[in-house]
């Protein structure tokens, strides 16, 4: 079973708030978002706003995959210019973001193996 069947918005709600209890250090906005799904079960996906690009992340489970997820970037059309401490601290975003996914995936395979 694609571990997408398994998840729901309150599902994702618990493991981002978990995620937060970590500590990790972050400018970043993280939500979870209903997904329009044409079954009755409330679907989400975790939204993250990198705040020094501007940018909106989504989080989402690989499709027929076991129980890895990916991150798609929004397109920009505007140019960013960040100074060195900007560049800095995009990096810690995006390595948050990335033990994000990784957390994610490590909850998705625990899933997986429960059911």
């Amino acid at each position: 079973m694609p571990v997408r069947d398994l998840l729901d918005i309150q599902l994702l709600e618990q493991w981002l708030e978990e995620f937060r209890g970590l500590g990790y250090l972050t400018g970043s906005d993280m939500r979870v978002l209903e997904q329009q799904d044409e079954t009755e079960v409330a679907r989400g996906l975790i939204v993250v706003d990198l705040s020094e690009a501007a940018t909106i992340t989504y989080l989402q489970p690989i499709a027929g995959s076991d129980g890895r997820w990916k991150a798609t970037m929004e397109a920009r059309d505007t140019t960013i210019e960040l100074t060195a401490v900007g560049i800095v601290n995009l990096g810690n975003e995006l390595n948050v973001l990335g033990a994000l996914v990784s957390f994610l995936e490590t909850k998705s395979r625990e899933l997986l193996a429960a059911g």
